[in-house]
C-alpha cells in the first residue's frame, strides 16, 4: 500500500511539472507564477531539449518580435462643402469693391483654404434681377473676381481658385419681393425692395478638399 502512494505521488509530481514545462516549452518556469526563469545575468534558462527555432520567447531575446503590420491607405476622398457669403457684408449695394469689414469674413476662409489639401475653390456672384441681365452678369463677375483675388493674394494657390458671375440665375426672391412690394418691371426700387432681395446678392463658394484616411 505505502509502495502504490509512492509511486501515485511521483506520478502526480511528474504530471504536475510537465504541465509547467508545457506552459512555455524548452523553458524552465517557476511554477507559482508561470514566469520563465531567470539566472542572475537574467538569462532565461533553458530544458535540455529547447529547440529555438519552434520554441524560442521574443521575451528571452530567442525570437525576433512581429514587425508592425503597416496601415494600408486607401484612396483619397473629395470632400464638397457649399459656403454661402452675403454680398451685403462683402459689397456695397451695386459696387464691386470689397468693404474694409469683408476681411473678418474672408480671411478664416483664406487660412482654411491654406490649411486644407486643396483641390480647387469656385468662386460664384450673384446679383439679384434689378437691372439687365448684360449690366448684371458684369456685375457679378467683378464681385466674384474680387473675392478671388482676397484669396490669391492671401495666399491661396490662383490655378485652384476660379471665379464665376452668375447674375442673377438661382435668384429665389425675385417673386415674392416684387408682389410684396407691388414692384413692375422698369420702375425706380424702393429701399425696402431691395433689402427684400438682398439673399439674392451673395457670394457662393463651392469648395473640394481632398482627405486621406488610413485603415
Amino acid at each position: 500500500m505505502t509502495k502504490q502512494l509512492k509511486l501515485s505521488a511521483l506520478v502526480a509530481a511528474l504530471l504536475v511539472s510537465a504541465s509547467a514545462f508545457a506552459v512555455k516549452p524548452g523553458y524552465t518556469v517557476d511554477q507559482s507564477t508561470d514566469a520563465v526563469t531567470r539566472n542572475s545575468y537574467n538569462e532565461c534558462w533553458h530544458t535540455t531539449y529547447f529547440d529555438k527555432a519552434t520554441e524560442g520567447l521574443v521575451e528571452c531575446g530567442d525570437k525576433a518580435a512581429a514587425a508592425p503590420v503597416a496601415s494600408a491607405p486607401v484612396a483619397p476622398t473629395v470632400m464638397h462643402e457649399k459656403v454661402t457669403l452675403s454680398a451685403k457684408v462683402l459689397f456695397a449695394f451695386d459696387k464691386a469693391v470689397l468693404r474694409p469689414e469683408a476681411k473678418d469674413v474672408l480671411d478664416p476662409l483664406v487660412a482654411k483654404l491654406k490649411g486644407a489639401d486643396l483641390k480647387g475653390v469656385a468662386v460664384n456672384g450673384y446679383t439679384d434681377f434689378l437691372g439687365s441681365e448684360k449690366y448684371n452678369l458684369t456685375l457679378s463677375q467683378k464681385r466674384a473676381d474680387a473675392v478671388k483675388d482676397y484669396f490669391v493674394a492671401g495666399g491661396v494657390p490662383s490655378d485652384k481658385v476660379v471665379a464665376v458671375g452668375q447674375g442673377p440665375a438661382n435668384a429665389t426672391m425675385t417673386d415674392e419681393c416684387s408682389t410684396k412690394f407691388k414692384y413692375k418691371k422698369g420702375r425706380r426700387a424702393s429701399p425696402a425692395l431691395k433689402a427684400c432681395l438682398e439673399a439674392d446678392r451673395r457670394v457662393e463658394l463651392m469648395i473640394d478638399t481632398v482627405q486621406t484616411t488610413t485603415k
